[in-house]
C-alpha cells in the first residue's frame, strides 16, 4: 500500500477523534486547542494528497478535506465569538489586564465566518442543488444578520441611536427571510438554527426598544436646552448683544434696547469737585528757599573735597 495512503488514513482517524472530542468538550479553551489540532491535521492531509500521484479520486479527496477544514474553521471562530459575547453580557468576567470585549470584535469574527462560507461555495465537488449548499445559504444569511446586529450595537455604544434603529430593523427583515428559508427543508441542524434565530429576534426587539427610548430622551434634552437658550436670549438687552446676528420672526420678538432707568453703578467715595478745587489754590513761592539749600550744599562739597 502507498505510504501516502497509510499516512492519510492514520491522520484522518486522528482528525475524526479530535472532531468528536471538540463537539463533546465544554471548555472554550480546550475546544480551541482541539480545533487547532484539527486544522493542522487538515493541512497535513492536504500536503500528502498533493504530493501523491497514485491516489484515486484525488480531486474528490482534496475537496472533501477542504470542506472539513472550512467547517472546523467556522466552528473555531464560532467558539471565539461565543467567548466575546459572554464577556459582553457579563456571563464571563474579564481577567485583570485582559482585553475588554467590544461589539467590533464580534463584527470582525463574523466577517471571517462569512468569508469561510463564501470559500465553501467555491468547492467544485459540492452539489449546487443539494441540501448542504442550501444550508450554506441559510447559514450565510443568519450570520450576516448577526453581523448586522453587532454593527447596530457599535452604533448604540456610540449613542448613534437613529443608525442603530435602522440596523435593528434590517436585522428583523433578515431574520424573517432566514426563518422562512430554514423551514423550507428538513435538515438535522435546522432546529438549532431556528432556535438561535428566535433568540436573536428577541435580542433585536429588546435593543431596538432601548434605542428608541434613548433617542426620545436625547430629543427631549435637546429641545429643553434650545428652549432655555431662546428664553435667555429674550431677556438679554440689545446693548449687550451687539455682536450677535439674530433673525426675528415677528414683531413680538423685538429685543429690548436698554433698561430705563439704568441700573445703579458704583462710583469712588471721594467727590469729584475736591480734585477740581486744587486748580484754584495759590501755594506760597518757595524759590528763595530752594536757592539757599542749593548754595549750602555747594560749599559743603568744596570743604570736604567732594
Amino acid at each position: 500500500m502507498n505510504k501516502a495512503v497509510v499516512s492519510t488514513q492514520s491522520t484522518g482517524v486522528q482528525l475524526e477523534d479530535n472532531v468528536q472530542l471538540a463537539k463533546e468538550c465544554t471548555s472554550h479553551e480546550k475546544r480551541l486547542e482541539l480545533y487547532e489540532e484539527i486544522l493542522s491535521s487538515c493541512r497535513d492531509i492536504a500536503q500528502l494528497i498533493k504530493k501523491s500521484d497514485k491516489l484515486e479520486c484525488k480531486q474528490l479527496m482534496t475537496d472533501y478535506f477542504s470542506y472539513i477544514r472550512i467547517v472546523n474553521t467556522i466552528d473555531r471562530f464560532l467558539v471565539m465569538a461565543q467567548q466575546v459575547a459572554d464577556k459582553l453580557k457579563g456571563v464571563v468576567e474579564t481577567h485583570v489586564g485582559g482585553k475588554t470585549a467590544r461589539p467590533e470584535d464580534l463584527v470582525r469574527l463574523y466577517d471571517i465566518i462569512l468569508q469561510n462560507y463564501a470559500d465553501m461555495k467555491d468547492i467544485t465537488s459540492l452539489d449546487k442543488d443539494g441540501e448542504i449548499y442550501r444550508l450554506v445559504d441559510v447559514n450565510t444569511q443568519f450570520y450576516r444578520t448577526k453581523r448586522c446586529f453587532y454593527i447596530a450595537e457599535c452604533h448604540l455604544v456610540q449613542s448613534n441611536w437613529l443608525n442603530a434603529i435602522v440596523l435593528y430593523d434590517k436585522c428583523t427583515e433578515h431574520i424573517a427571510q432566514s426563518l422562512s428559508a430554514a423551514q423550507s427543508f428538513n435538515f438535522p441542524a435546522q432546529q438549532g438554527l431556528c432556535e438561535e434565530m428566535r433568540v436573536l429576534e428577541q435580542q433585536v426587539y429588546s435593543q431596538r426598544c432601548s434605542a428608541h427610548a434613548s433617542a426620545f430622551l436625547q430629543t427631549q434634552l435637546v429641545e429643553d436646552a434650545t428652549t432655555d437658550a431662546l428664553e435667555s436670549d429674550k431677556n438679554k438687552m440689545l446693548a449687550d448683544t451687539l455682536e450677535d446676528f439674530k433673525i426675528r420672526k415677528n414683531v413680538n420678538e423685538l429685543p429690548t434696547i436698554a433698561t430705563l432707568p439704568p441700573d445703579f453703578q458704583t462710583i469712588p467715595c471721594k467727590p469729584t469737585f475736591f480734585d477740581i478745587s486744587l486748580n484754584h489754590i495759590d501755594f506760597p513761592n518757595l524759590d528763595e528757599r530752594v536757592e539757599k539749600e542749593s548754595s549750602l550744599s555747594g560749599w559743603g562739597k568744596w570743604i570736604w573735597g567732594r
